[in-house]
Formats: structure tokens, C-alpha cells, sequence
């Protein structure tokens, strides 16, 4: 007697098991059911054993289905539904296996065909794998005969068209995964051709690459690369925001820098300065974001911020030379020229080449009466930097009040090309000094 209820009760156990799998199958949660079905012993249920084909011929995995309808057919070989089901089941594998080696080993033409009419077979058209595999032909047509290399994306569209009808059929298979491989080739391609400068042929890889996965972040991050360079700063916005996706805070602290940057050039200076501190938040030490939101900061007449960003990257990283540069304009902004000149001093002992420095200490120079010296330090920043303007004009200045009018009428010509309005106005003043103070 307890033998009989122990198999009743596990007999409705068992029943139970299977119709919440049905449950989760009906409501085409196939992964959720074949996870269930997996986790019970089905081998002499066929009730069950039927479920778990029907789910594994949803999920299209047929070696596992076929496992499943041979043993319906051993217990129940004159059902008429599983002999249905076994004869369809070995027509799509067979018909599979048969085009996958014509792709394979003979001919990548004749597997178009051979894909193209098995699509137009009624049993067969439901099935995403037939799909898959004609895409992917497309794709290796592509490859041999270097359509996409030369602009041409004819058989790519194809490809990327059947991968989305077998994706629409059977999401559960690796099919956006293909879309995405073809999308980062053509990144891949346009990343290439921007580094060698051609933008119009990056521009037309990129913009498929994102046509055809409009989510790729590196598609979207190398097309605001290249809205950068065509200064379409509105556009790279557009792109790198695209990229970054819901992460606009959170998400790659270059990219969050690059729109910074966007901004910047924009003239949008609070936008500018909120994503170069998204950018630094997520990397403390990315000097370029440090370095950007000072100069943000010192553009916005927030001296005392930005001295203090511009302090901390000397710090950290002491040769970091323009960090010195945007300091010694601070300073000489506020009127500190002391500190203009210390920093100058230490700008050039960590790089001897910084022609901007040499010429910021000339006009120290000019303002501390220092003549001679100031013509030394122009001289030194137009030797690593021909016919640089503030040095001209340095040189110039330092030239009118040693009344040496020939040199400062040279330096003056030499830096019209720099800011003519400028030069015009200090020539005036050239002309007054020469008349009151040289003779």
C-alpha cells in the first residue's frame, strides 16, 4: 500500500513538473523550459518526452531534438505525429548539412542557390539556420571577391538582411552576434582609412557599420572621431552620445572626454566642463580630462579652480607641459608676474622647447624693462618656432624702446600674418616713442 501511494504521489509529482514546463513553453519562454525540462528524468514519459522536442526544435537545437523524438519513436513506433516529426527533422538536417558543404568545400555560388531554393520550400522557410547559412555565403562572396573593400556592399546588405530574418525566426542563436562581426569589419575598415586620411571612404564604412548595427558603441565612437576632424562638433556630439548609450555618466572616460571636447568647441562651457568631470570621475588620473576642465575653469575666469587642477597635474605628473603654459597665463591674467616668471622658468627647465614660454617670458621681460632679454627670449622661442606672433611682437616691443627702429620694423612686418589689428595699433605707438623718446 505505501509502495502504491509513493508512485502515485510521485507519479503527480512528475505530471506537475511537466506542466509547468508546458506553462513556460506556451508562453515561449524556451530557455526557462528547456532548462526545466533538462533538470527531470523524461525517459518514459511521453507526454514529456514530446514537450521536450517541441522545445528543442524551437530553440533549433535538432541533434538534441532527434534525441528526443527516438525515443517517442521506441516507445510508440507506429505514432503518426513522431514519424512526422523524425522525417521533417532528418530532411532539415540532411538538407543543412548537404548545403553547408557545398559552401564549404565546393562552390559559394552554387550554395547561394542551393540556400536560396531550399527558402522557398514550405517546410523548410520557418527555419532560421537556412537563413543563417545563405548569409553567411553572402558574406563569404563578399570576402572573395573584395566587394566591401571597394565600396561595394551589395552582398554584405544581403547578408546582414537574412541574419535579421533568422534572427526575427530564432533569437535564441548567435545571428546578431554575425550582424555585429560584419559591423566591427567595417569599423575596423573605417578606423584604417581615417588613419591614412581618407575621410570619405571612412566616412562611408562607418556609416554602413552603424546602419547595420546602429548600437555598436566603436562604430558610433569612430564617427564622432571623424565628425572631429570635419569640425561637425554637433555631429561627433550626436555619435559619441550614441556610443555611450545609457552610460552618459558612467561610461568610457575618453569618450566622456571627447564630448567634452565637442562641446568646448562648441563654445558650450558648462556642458563642456560637466562631461570632462564625468570623464574624471571614472578616471582619476587621466590628465587630459584634469587638464581640459582647468582650462574650462580659466576660460570661465575661475582662477582659483583652476590653478588648483593645474597644480595637481604638476604633481602628479611633472612633465606635463602644458599644464605650465595655461598656469603662466593665469598668472599673468591676475597680475601676478612673479609667479609668471617662476613657472616659466620651471615650464622651460622641464621642456627647453616650449617656444610659448621663452615667449612669455619676453613679455615679462618687456613689462620689467628688461630689453635685451626680452629680445634673447623671443629670439629663443623663434628659433623653435619661425615667425611665432606673441614673440615677434615681443621682439618688436623690446626693439621700439631700445629704438632699434629698423629691427622693430621687421618683427612688426613678420607678425601682421599673426593679428594685423594688433600690429597696426602698436606701429602707431611705435611711431609716437620714436618721435618723443629716439633721436
Amino acid at each position: 500500500m505505501i509502495k502504491l501511494f509513493l508512485f502515485v504521489l510521485l507519479g503527480a509529482l512528475f505530471s506537475q513538473d511537466c506542466t509547468n514546463i508546458q506553462a513556460l513553453y506556451d508562453n515561449a519562454s524556451y530557455l526557462d523550459a528547456n532548462e526545466k525540462i533538462k533538470s527531470i528524468d523524461v525517459s518514459n514519459n511521453e507526454e514529456c518526452l514530446y514537450l521536450g522536442f517541441n522545445i528543442q526544435f524551437k530553440l533549433e537545437d535538432f541533434n538534441e531534438a532527434k534525441k528526443y523524438i527516438d525515443q517517442l519513436l521506441q516507445l510508440n513506433s507506429n505514432n503518426p505525429e513522431y514519424n512526422k516529426k523524425s522525417t521533417l527533422l532528418e530532411k532539415i538536417l540532411q538538407k543543412y548539412k548537404a548545403a553547408k558543404y557545398t559552401l564549404d568545400k565546393i562552390d559559394i555560388d552554387d550554395a547561394i542557390s542551393e540556400y536560396s531554393s531550399l527558402l522557398i520550400d514550405d517546410e523548410l522557410l520557418n527555419i532560421s539556420i537556412f537563413y543563417s547559412g545563405l548569409a553567411t555565403a553572402y558574406k563569404k562572396k563578399d570576402r572573395s571577391e573584395s566587394f566591401s573593400d571597394s565600396l561595394n556592399f551589395e552582398y554584405l546588405d544581403l547578408s546582414v538582411e537574412n541574419y535579421k530574418n533568422a534572427y526575427n525566426l530564432n533569437p535564441y542563436k548567435n545571428h546578431d552576434e554575425e550582424i555585429l562581426n560584419i559591423s566591427k569589419y567595417l569599423t575596423n575598415l573605417g578606423k584604417n582609412s581615417m588613419k591614412e586620411d581618407d575621410l570619405d571612404r571612412s566616412m562611408q564604412y562607418l556609416s554602413k557599420a552603424i546602419e547595420y548595427d546602429s548600437d555598436y558603441p566603436a562604430a558610433n565612437f569612430y564617427m564622432g572621431n571623424l565628425y572631429m576632424k570635419v569640425q561637425d562638433y554637433e555631429l561627433a556630439i550626436e555619435s559619441y552620445k550614441k556610443g555611450l548609450g545609457s552610460k552618459v555618466k558612467t561610461g568610457n572616460y575618453k569618450i566622456l572626454y571627447l564630448l567634452g571636447s565637442s562641446y568646448q568647441r562648441l563654445g558650450n562651457l558648462d556642458k563642456a566642463k560637466e562631461f570632462f568631470e564625468y570623464s574624471l570621475n571614472n578616471k582619476k588620473s587621466y590628465t587630459k580630462a584634469r587638464f581640459a576642465l582647468a582650462n574650462v575653469l580659466y576660460s570661465q575666469q575661475n582662477y582659483n579652480q583652476s590653478k588648483e587642477y593645474l597644480l595637481e597635474i604638476i604633481e602628479s605628473e611633472p612633465s606635463y607641459i602644458k599644464a605650465y603654459e595655461l598656469l603662466v597665463n593665469l598668472f599673468l591674467d591676475t597680475k601676478d608676474y612673479n609667479k609668471a616668471q617662476e613657472y616659466s622658468m620651471m615650464g622651460i627647465d622641464i621642456n627647453p622647447k616650449s617656444y610659448f614660454l621663452y615667449s612669455q617670458l619676453a613679455f615679462l621681460d618687456n613689462e620689467n624693462q628688461q630689453y635685451p632679454q626680452a629680445i634673447e627670449n623671443a629670439n629663443e622661442a623663434l628659433s623653435l618656432k619661425r615667425n611665432y606672433g606673441p614673440a615677434l611682437i615681443a621682439l618688436a616691443t623690446a626693439n621700439v624702446y631700445l629704438c632699434n627702429l629698423v629691427a622693430a620694423q621687421d618683427a612688426f612686418k613678420r607678425a601682421k600674418s599673426y593679428d594685423r589689428r594688433q600690429v597696426s595699433q602698436l606701429q602707431e605707438w611705435a611711431k609716437e616713442h620714436n618721435k618723443t623718446v629716439c633721436k
